[in-house]
């Protein structure tokens, strides 16, 4: 039999940690390479912020994705976002006075042992205005400053754009350029402090220029990332930076009668599907392009499962295979990240946090004693999560259909 050859197409995957590289690379000018922020082996990535990043703990999209890019690295991810938090950390004051916050935000986050801190402020504090903005920069300076002893690699986000959805919601130009001021300020920060710098602000808005008119939105309520805006933000292509290739690898390709086999061994797990049922997005799907087979119809099987059945012609030309086993993983793998995260919730702001530490703790104070058995919990669910990062091999048989019904 001639030889066979079987191909994949690259799939439009581009992880948020290319968005972040390239942008670092083009908007700050720091004396480190392209792509020199990257994580490392042992990295713990905290993530601090206003609803921005605590809603990434609904999601879990950011972090999947970015667990995704990096399967040979030992990384561990802790989320200590608050909705409508300030640079100042006044959601964090509960009952206490305004600075009690600022001191709870600076101890949380030292506490979190950050060898990166990846900081999300500026949409609350953007409701300030123009007035507002040199506070902002005083507060933003001043956390920075406080969590300095943690010697993190930095990297900086600016707020989002606000999104213009229907009536009643409001007309979002004014409070855009006001936000596009903290963005600026944010950029500014970061290349005082020779820090990685993501625009999200420049990026959603062109993101969102080229959509189409009836595109779904992607917040809620025109300022807050709905699960397909959390999708869509942590799959957001760089318009630079270094291709990571594709992840597809193909090995011990054996040509037969009846067909042919192959073992898919991809280099990285594929990007998360889109919310929704059909899982059908263009960057988890892979064509596969099969030549010289002998004339009939061919049945696709992935580990003994039967997928589809198409002509010799058709994989000759190229057929798109339905996604497989490969995003179950990445589901299971999303899953976990976000019972990690909630297990992690529990345990650093248990909901009953004023009777367990604040001052009505002489009523169940004594409880508070359980709260560090959530850390075996969260460790479980990490090492559950090292386990599901690898990509996995799968068994990809092609058998003309005549000879399936044998």
């Amino acid at each position: 039999m001639p030889p066979l050859r079987v191909s994949t197409a690259r799939p439009l995957f581009a992880g948020l940690l290319l968005v972040l590289a390239a942008t670092s690379a083009k908007d700050v000018q720091a004396e480190e390479p392209q792509n020199a922020w990257a994580f490392k082996d042992h990295d713990r990535i905290v993530l601090v912020g206003d609803t921005l990043i605590e809603r990434d703990q609904r999601y879990g999209y950011l972090e999947t994705v970015l667990t995704i890019e990096n399967p040979s690295l030992d990384l561990t991810f802790r989320n200590l976002g608050w909705s409508g938090d300030t640079v100042r950390g006044l959601s964090r004051a509960g009952f206490d006075p305004p600075d009690a916050g600022f001191k709870a935000l600076k101890e949380q986050v030292l506490a979190a042992k950050p060898t990166v801190l990846v900081v999300g402020y500026g949409m609350a504090d953007s409701f300030d205005g123009p007035a507002g903005l040199s506070r902002f920069v005083e507060g933003y300076n001043a956390f920075l400053d406080a969590v300095a002893p943690a010697k993190a690699r930095l990297v900086l986000l600016s707020p989002l754009p606000h999104e213009a959805l229907p009536a009643p919601l409001p007309d979002p130009t004014a409070h855009n350029r006001d936000l596009a001021l903290y963005a600026e300020a944010v950029g500014k920060i970061a290349a005082e402090r020779k820090a990685t710098f993501v625009d999200l602000f420049k990026a959603i808005e062109a993101q969102r220029s080229h959509s189409a008119a009836n595109a779904i939105p992607d917040t809620d309520n025109g300022i807050h990332l709905t699960a397909l805006g959390s999708w869509r933000l942590a799959n957001s292509p760089g318009a630079s930076g270094p291709d990571a290739g594709s992840p597809y690898r193909i090995k011990n390709l054996k040509p037969s009668e009846t067909g042919v086999n192959f073992v898919s061994d991809d280099s990285r797990l594929p990007t998360p599907p889109e919310p929704g049922p059909t899982r059908s997005s263009a960057e988890n799907l892979r064509r596969l392009q099969i030549t010289n087979l002998t004339p009939g119809r061919y049945m696709l099987k992935i580990d003994g499962r039967p997928v589809l059945a198409k002509s010799a012609e058709a994989w000759a030309a190229g057929v798109v295979v339905p996604p497989g086993p490969e995003l179950d993983q990445v589901e299971q793998l999303r899953k976990t990240i976000n019972e990690k995260n909630l297990l992690f919730f529990y345990r650093w702001r248990p909901q009953n946090i004023t009777y367990l530490f604040g001052f009505r703790k002489h009523e169940q104070g004594r409880n508070a004693i359980e709260i560090p058995q959530f850390d075996p919990l969260v460790d479980a669910k990490e090492k559950e999560i090292a386990r599901l990062r690898k990509p996995v091999a799968h068994t990809y048989e092609l058998i003309r259909e005549n000879e399936v019904s044998q």
